[in-house]
Order: C-alpha cells, then sequence, then structure tokens
C-alpha cells in the first residue's frame, strides 16, 4: 500500500476543515444569508466527503475487494475494521449529502449546510481513525 495516496487526502481534508472550523464562528443568521460564506462551505464540505469516499475506495481496493459505492464504501471499512463499526454507520450519510452537493445544487438547505459545517468532528475522527489504522 502506498500510504501516501492517503496522506495526501488527509492533507486536503485538513486544510478544508480548517476552513470550516472559521465558518462554523459564524452566526447562524449571517452564515445562511451570505452566499459567500454558505456556498464556500458547501464547497469544503464536498472536498472533505470526497476524500472520505477516496479513502475508502483506496483502502477497499488494497484489500482486493470489489468496489463500493457511496455509503457502502464507508460501511465496507466498518466491516473492515479500519472504522468502529457504528462510527462508519453514523458517518456513512455523507456519501448521500456530497451527491446533493454535486448533482442537486440548486436546491441545497442551507440550514443543512449550517448544520453540516457544526459537526465537522465526524471529520477529525475519521482522520484519527485512518491515522491509527496506517501506523
Amino acid at each position: 500500500m502506498n500510504k501516501q495516496v492517503v496522506l495526501e487526502r488527509l492533507q486536503e481534508m485538513k486544510e478544508n476543515l480548517a476552513i470550516l472550523e472559521k465558518l462554523k464562528r459564524i452566526p447562524h443568521d449571517e452564515f445562511v444569508k451570505t452566499p459567500e460564506m454558505y456556498k464556500l462551505a458547501e464547497r469544503c464540505l464536498q472536498i472533505s466527503i470526497e476524500c472520505i469516499l477516496d479513502i475508502s475506495h483506496y483502502l477497499i481496493a488494497q484489500k482486493d475487494l470489489p468496489r463500493a459505492e457511496g455509503k457502502e464504501a464507508i460501511l465496507t471499512l466498518g466491516r473492515l475494521d479500519v472504522l468502529p463499526d457504528d462510527f462508519a454507520q453514523a458517518i456513512s450519510g455523507m456519501a448521500g449529502f456530497r451527491n446533493i452537493l454535486i448533482h442537486e445544487y440548486l436546491k441545497i438547505d442551507r440550514e443543512k449546510v449550517y448544520q453540516k459545517t457544526q459537526r465537522v468532528d465526524d471529520f477529525y475522527r475519521f482522520q484519527k481513525l485512518i491515522l491509527k489504522f496506517l501506523g
């Protein structure tokens, strides 16, 4: 396994999380009324979720398993003991949110973006667990 593939995505996620940390301090009303804020949050969330999915796909491929799509990729990391199963279950919905950000961008609910911005701890936990798995 080439750990650099995973580490590059963790670094990209880290950079996006730094931006999300700043955005999460913005008062709710200002956030949902300011396109620069919520659109930046949308993009940072999308990229961070893409990183989770890319890492999931890569680790699954390293086990010579068939490619899993969407939430199944994250759930597979739970079955492989890369992530605790309950945590994999809890974050697997991120894949669906990513699909909304990409494919239903005209219908994005700013409230949901704000709520997701407030919950960046899941991304940090994912990073820690992946680093632990890599050793």
